[in-house]
């Protein structure tokens, strides 16, 4: 009996024992159900669940590392260039999950301690704890748009950056993992952007200037004006006009040219003279008487008185409105005393010589009725002028002035001949708009 109870003690302790050594297996079961995911990077080789997109190899490998932190290194610029199609799996082991994706792309991994390393198949050859992937029947690659883009501006110049991010894992054996991560900022390319050129105002060069002037002139008699004599005579400028064109050559301040326009002038001629005929007496018989002398002779006569009578008077007015009209060839100069970019003011002189292409109207004559048709004769066919003043310029476009000035503007002779009653000198003062094309 003490036999049997003693193989069934030894039994007993014989069970307790393998239930002793089952017991840490079991804690080790339960454990894994109930790890987080991040613990599993801790243990060797374990068994993980994953899932991607599809997308570039070096962000599945990003996500990997971010789910598990299972370090991971490799070329972000070369594995960017690889494209993945969707991927899945459950509890594979690592070294599984790193072969599937890795398959097909010519890459291969070696494990070095707890860290994973990724590298071409040609650069792993040889070495038998490296693992090769097999190569695929048809790669497709696929380049993926740059991301992160910034875009710098400086001046002119639009200089565009590409944001690589360098992630590199350094391993520590003290159980610590150290990451440290670069950005690194590299020129890929740079736009130059041409800003809109403001326009170049014309400075030099040939230009041409249609004009329209506008006068206030009034006449100036050397010999005075002779006046009828029981009456009067007004000559008084009513319009003075022209319209021309210049055209020359600007050199910096200085502008030289020819000048061409077409000048009338009209005056209105007032005349009014009253002409008084000769008076004369007429005799009237006052009254007749007669002597008779003794020789029987009669003898009448007559009382008489005389009365004055006046002449007849005439009196003349007449109004009209003389034209004078002339053809100007001159020259000019100007210099320009103020100078900006779209503004400028100057000072001008020249000289013009007048061609008569036109008259009419009526000029004094020294018999009734005073006055008469003005005959080519009496007109001047060609006189001399002279002007000077100021003007200012305004830049209206890349090309384009507008241009007032104010001229003083004087005859050097008179409108008529010299054997014409008066002298007759024309002075004005001339306001000039004009219009300045550069070219």
């Amino acid at each position: 009996m003490r036999f049997c109870n003693l193989n069934i003690k030894t039994v007993k302790q014989a069970s307790g024992r393998e239930a002793l050594r089952l017991l840490p297996i079991l804690f080790l079961i339960f454990f894994s159900f109930t790890l987080p995911k991040n613990g599993l990077a801790q243990s060797f080789n374990p068994l993980i669940s994953f899932s991607v997109e599809s997308c570039s190899l070096d962000k599945a490998l990003e996500k990997l590392f971010a789910e598990y932190e299972l370090n991971v290194a490799f070329s972000k610029a070369e594995l960017s260039k690889i494209h993945i199609k969707r991927y899945s799996c459950s509890y594979k082991s690592v070294e599984e999950v790193l072969t599937d994706l890795l398959k097909g792309t010519d890459y291969g991994f070696k494990r070095i301690g707890k860290q994973y390393v990724i590298r071409k198949n040609q650069q792993l050859a040889g070495d038998p704890t490296a693992t090769i992937t097999p190569p695929a029947e048809q790669q497709t690659t696929v380049v993926a748009p740059k991301q992160e883009i910034v875009a710098n501006k400086r001046g002119d110049t639009i200089y565009v950056f590409d944001t690589l991010k360098i992630i590199r894992t350094v391993m520590r054996y003290d159980t610590v993992v150290e990451v440290k991560q670069e950005i690194k900022t590299d020129t890929v390319y740079e736009v130059r952007y041409e800003h809109p050129q403001k326009p170049q105002v014309k400075d030099n060069g040939w230009f041409i200037t249609p004009s329209l002037t506008l006068s206030s002139a009034w006449f100036k008699h050397a010999n005075g004006l002779p006046q009828p004599e029981n009456g009067s005579l007004a000559l008084t400028p009513s319009s003075v006009y022209a319209i021309g064109v210049d055209g020359g050559y600007k050199y910096k301040r200085l502008n030289v040219g020819l000048s061409l326009a077409y000048r009338s002038v009209r005056y209105r001629f007032l005349l009014e003279n009253t002409e008084y005929g000769e008076g004369y007496y007429v005799n009237d018989t006052l009254d007749t008487y007669y002597t008779v002398h003794p020789a029987g002779d009669t003898a009448y006569f007559n009382v008489v008185d005389s009365i004055y009578k006046p002449g007849s008077t005439t009196h003349y007015a007449y109004r009209d409105v003389n034209r004078l009209d002339y053809l100007n060839v001159g020259v000019f100069a100007s210099f320009d005393f103020v100078k900006l970019e779209r503004f400028r003011a100057f000072v001008k002189a020249g000289i013009s010589f007048d061609f008569l292409v036109g008259y009419g109207g009526s000029l004094y004559a020294q018999e009734p009725p005073y006055h008469a048709p003005i005959e080519k004769s009496q007109v001047e066919p060609f006189r001399f002028s002279y002007y000077g003043g100021l003007g200012v310029a305004f830049k209206v476009a890349n090309s384009v002035e507008l241009v007032p000035e104010v001229l003083y503007r004087a005859t050097s002779g008179s409108l008529y001949r010299a054997d014409f009653p008066f002298d007759m000198k024309m002075r004005a003062v001339d306001f000039r708009l004009g219009l300045t094309y550069s070219f």
